[in-house]
């Protein structure tokens, strides 16, 4: 009996990374310097070209600065790739609140 448990318990331990899966999150983000009608789409090609990336929507300016909703596989991406890819681009971006 105890030789099952302990077959089941390591079993358990080496399948678990497997198991543990990325989620799908989503940041908006306060994109600064983008006011102009080329600079939606362009901080949305940027973005959408970041592995993991899955949906970007740009709104609107506002005076110089857009809101983009950014859905994204937190495995494959983070939070901080995002907004340096748009700060790289000459649009600094933070977490809106």
């Amino acid at each position: 009996m105890i030789k099952h448990f302990a077959a089941a318990i390591t079993l358990a331990l080496i399948l678990s990374p497997w198991t543990a899966r990325a989620a799908d999150r989503t940041v908006v983000l306060s994109v600064d310097n983008a006011g102009c009608e080329l600079c939606g789409p362009i901080v949305k090609k940027t973005l959408s070209r970041i592995w993991g990336v899955k949906t970007v929507q740009v709104a609107e300016a506002k005076a110089d600065t857009r809101v983009v909703t950014v859905m994204f596989d937190d495995g494959a991406t983070n939070v901080a790739t995002l907004i340096n890819a748009t700060t790289n681009e000459g649009y600094p971006a933070h977490v809106s609140n």
